[in-house]
């Protein structure tokens, strides 16, 4: 009976499934060169050798490298295969596999031969089954590749815990199954691979802000771009496009800045970069929105209503990232202002963007850094301006006053000084007891700053660890 049930639904998913099968192929066709099943060698019952199939997620080229197992967002998977892995649409070929006899819809996962010395002692009455596509363990394991500590060895962890509990939760099923239990776990199988494509806890606690800000951005842009077209609110005809626009559009903008990866940079590293981004995700976003809504439901909506939505949807949503940046760096700024205590009191010689990474990094990344300022010899250009929120205090010639202020501790140059610049701000460091990092010059930078280390050749490079430093000077 179990046979017949398996070779129906094989068929049956076979028959039903090839459009989608169809659209997969070529989606992994274009997405990287190769074939576009991949066969491995599993261990199938009796502890027999068979090869499974299943649509590829890494390149074809890649080999053997890496982990045994697959890792959540594993680097190795292609922009397809994190997809296919999560909707778990690459085990589909492995219905020829039940076709063959090979494998059946409700079975253990048929494991890899890297993992063949596990089945030892009472384990090797997992191969008593024929292995499977749905089980118990497919459903209490259905997000195994994200149950791997940072911290431990994927195989050793999956050797240790993973394997062990998931071999007994087979055995203990499959000693006492029957065809009505079976049927259960393939339902139970298709539900779990659908709900469970996407992390929704994950999704709400890192995303949920962010998307619920967008979805009233989007209301107020789409109320503000009404009225501005109308002057006040639609009436008529026009209201009812109004109202379809309210759910239309944040379904569909909302899934479109998903997929162009705009909730995938954290609101406080909001840069340049990601307002491009975000311009073009509007975009795409509204113009499908708008063109499904004269296409299926209003054909004498407002055209103009259009770009304005286009326009307003991207300075509220751009305005309120750019609120919470600052909002969020001044916090930051305001923290480290007040704890003086133990903080190691910075100033920054070079006003360029590597002199903003510096501060970013010392100011994000290490509490104990008081950025006091920036000095910069293009005195008549800086002087006044404020970079990362800190003033350009002034050049070479203002150290002395500037220290008598603000009582440096250490003193960071972004910049290779020439020979007679240098044993000048040595000397003045010895003098005052500030300590001098030349950051072209320090460890691991010296070797991803060569153009920088030309004209001071022969100098010695100082091995320098930013935590050593900083902890060296508080201490």
């Amino acid at each position: 009976m179990k046979r017949l049930i398996d070779i129906v639904l094989a068929v049956s998913g076979l028959i039903v499934g090839a459009p989608l099968i169809a659209l997969i192929a070529m989606a992994i066709k274009l997405d990287s060169p190769g074939r576009v099943i991949f066969s491995q060698k599993r261990l199938g019952r009796d502890g027999e050798v068979f090869r499974i199939h299943k649509f590829r997620k890494f390149p074809d080229s890649w080999g053997s490298g890496g982990a045994g197992v697959t890792l959540a967002g594993d680097a190795r998977m292609t922009r397809l295969g994190r997809f296919l892995e999560r909707s778990k649409f690459d085990e589909i070929p492995q219905l020829w596999n039940i076709l063959k006899g090979e494998m059946s819809f409700v079975g253990p996962r048929p494991e890899s031969l890297n993992f063949a010395d596990l089945f030892t002692g009472d384990f090797t009455r997992v191969h008593d089954f024929t292995p499977g596509i749905f089980g118990p363990n497919q459903v209490a394991f259905r997000n195994e590749s994200e149950m791997y500590p940072p911290d431990r060895d994927p195989e050793q962890f999956y050797r240790e815990e993973l394997f062990p509990a998931k071999a007994r939760n087979d055995i203990d099923y499959f000693s006492r199954s029957n065809v009505f239990t079976d049927l259960m776990w393939i339902v139970r199988g298709l539900w779990c691979s659908i709900t469970e494509a996407v992390n929704w806890r994950r999704l709400i606690r890192n995303r949920g802000i962010h998307v619920g800000f967008d979805l009233v951005a989007i209301q107020a842009a789409w109320l503000g771009a009404n009225m501005l077209r109308f002057e006040g609110m639609p009436t008529g005809r026009f209201w009812d496009s109004y109202l379809t626009g309210v759910w239309l559009l944040p379904l569909v903008i909302i899934p479109v800045l998903f997929i162009g990866g705009i909730y995938r940079q954290p609101v406080r590293h909001y840069s340049f970069f990601g307002v491009v981004r975000l311009a073009a995700m509007v975009v795409v976003g509204v113009t499908i929105a708008y063109m499904l809504m004269l296409a299926l439901f209003h054909r004498d909506a407002s055209l103009l209503l259009g770009p304005l939505m286009i326009v307003l949807t991207f300075l509220v949503m751009t305005g309120g990232r750019l609120f919470y940046r600052e909002r969020w760096r001044q916090l930051k700024r305001r923290a480290s202002d007040n704890d003086t205590n133990g903080s190691v009191r910075v100033a920054i010689y070079g006003g360029g963007r590597r002199g903003g990474a510096l501060a970013s990094l010392f100011e994000q990344g290490f509490p104990d850094a008081k950025v006091v300022g920036f000095f910069d010899d293009n005195d008549n250009r800086m002087r006044g301006r404020e970079i990362m929120g800190r003033k350009v205090l002034g050049s070479e010639r203002d150290l002395d006053t500037v220290h008598a202020v603000h009582r440096i501790r250490q003193l960071w140059l972004t910049f290779a000084p020439n020979r007679h610049k240098r044993k000048r701000l040595e000397k003045w460091c010895r003098n005052n007891e500030v300590r001098l990092v030349v950051l072209p010059e320090t460890g691991p930078f010296s070797s991803l700053c060569r153009g920088d280390l030309g004209h001071a050749i022969g100098e010695p490079v100082e091995k320098t660890n930013v935590d050593a430093v900083l902890g060296e000077t508080a201490g």
